[in-house]
């Protein structure tokens, strides 16, 4: 944005420096000098030098002077004139200055000689009745001297410079800046902490309203994030308090069949309101980043369900630092782990760092796999696939792996899914490199 701003702000300012400087070069109030200015000033000095000599010999020695500094000149007859030159009849621009110049001397001509060397205009300025002075004239006597258009750049380039750098402040500061602490404040402003009004209302009309509308938006976000918090707690309250006394009842029954039964439905509906509530909690987000032993976490997710009689190895360097939100992640991983216990025999979470830096963690299972078509909405809360990867007893409620996929994009990393041959199924999370991930050396268990 700031350099469009700088942009319209400039460019005016370039157009009127282009049109002050065209008006200087077509004849304002500074004359541009050219080469016929400069070619004038030559032949004035030259005449008024050879004019003041003393003797014809000192005359001749000044005129060898002149061709040897780059003004060609030499002494001519009235008869030489007539004989070998002709008159040109345009109004040159030499002739015409030189006579301006030359107002003590007015017999000043413009003539065209052809000589066998080569044809070229002179300037023919008279010194008394007999002698004249012939002034060869170059190719470019009428081109402009770059040279002199200096002075004009400098008084442009001093006129615009300061007009630049103020409104590159004035956009910077005035314009930009404010939307600059605008992204920042909202980059680290927490979803449900810190003031109620954090943006600054203050500034340009637009830039007011601007902040006035962002805080409003937080305000909604903030009253939302309450309404859900609430409506958390009352479905903690309220529901696992019948469930509890449904518990104790289905104990005391006397039927065994009717009671295991009803056990059983009231712990999966338990676990289906843990795994809701799970997915609702924003511990998650809130949780900050600390530098963690990777590996470390990842053995003690694959130790928790080894324990619990389940076939979980882990394959990776033993120690390897990582800046990340370790909660969340061994959450993450342990999902992971759990929808393929449910699904394989054998599981074996992986860890490596990949070209580039980042890093690689797969869960990988000898399971059934699953189809491509359901590959995408498996990401879905609260979708339950009914084919390959789903069973009887499957008492979750859709929502491990939308915790997984919330917690790896608040990592900003990537998840996907890779077919193994000839059956299975691996997890990929691609967490984002960081300068100290390095591992030390490569286990296997």
């Amino acid at each position: 944005m700031r350099e469009p701003i700088i942009a319209l702000a400039v460019a005016p300012v370039l157009l009127v420096v282009i049109f002050a400087a065209g008006t200087e070069l077509m004849g304002g109030t500074r004359r541009v000098i050219s080469n016929a200015d400069v070619t004038a000033v030559n032949i004035e000095m030259a005449v008024k030098t050879i004019r003041a000599a003393d003797s014809p010999a000192q005359a001749q020695d000044i005129v060898r002077a002149l061709n040897k500094a780059g003004v060609p000149v030499k002494e001519m007859s009235r008869q030489e004139i007539d004989r070998d030159t002709q008159a040109l009849t345009s109004d040159g621009d030499i002739r015409n200055l030189v006579a301006k110049r030359l107002p003590d001397l007015p017999d000043v001509q413009l003539r065209h000689i052809a000589s066998p060397d080569a044809a070229h205009d002179i300037v023919i300025v008279g010194l008394d009745d007999t002698r004249t002075l012939a002034f060869t004239l170059g190719p470019d006597a009428g081109a402009l001297d770059l040279r002199v258009l200096m002075p004009v750049v400098l008084w442009a380039v001093v006129a615009i410079a300061p007009v630049i750098i103020l409104l590159t402040i004035y956009a910077g500061f005035m314009i930009t800046a404010p939307l600059m602490r605008f992204a920042a404040a909202a980059q680290s402003l927490a979803p449900d902490d810190g003031p109620e009004r954090p943006f600054s209302e203050k500034g340009a009309r637009e830039i007011s309203m601007l902040a006035r509308a962002l805080n409003d938006m937080r305000s909604r976000i903030h009253t939302m994030i309450n309404d859900r918090t609430r409506m958390l707690r009352a479905i903690s309250h309220d529901l696992r308090t019948p469930l509890t006394r449904l518990r104790l009842r289905a104990e005391r029954s006397s039927q065994p069949e009717l009671r295991d039964g009803m056990l059983s439905d009231i712990s999966r509906i338990n676990d289906m309101i843990e795994e809701t509530l799970t997915y609702l909690r924003k511990d998650v987000a809130t949780e900050r980043l600390l530098r963690a032993d990777l590996p470390s976490l990842l053995e003690t997710v694959c130790a928790d369900f080894s324990n619990a009689g389940f076939s979980v190895s882990y394959r990776g360097p033993t120690r390897l630092t990582y800046f990340c939100k370790p909660h969340g992640v061994y959450r993450a991983v342990a999902n992971l782990v759990d929808n393929g216990t449910k699904f394989a025999t054998d599981v074996v979470v992986s860890l490596e760092i990949v070209p580039g830096g980042a890093l690689q963690i797969d869960v990988s299972d000898d399971g059934p796999g699953l189809p491509d078509e359901l590959k995408t909405r498996a990401l879905e809360p609260f979708f339950k696939g009914d084919s390959a990867r789903a069973t009887d007893g499957d008492a979750g409620f859709g929502l491990g792996l939308s915790i997984v996929h919330d917690i790896v994009r608040d990592h900003h990393g990537r998840l996907s899914f890779v077919d193994r041959s000839p059956h299975g199924l691996t997890v990929r999370l691609l967490l984002p490199a960081q300068a100290d991930s390095t591992p030390q050396s490569q286990r296997s268990v």
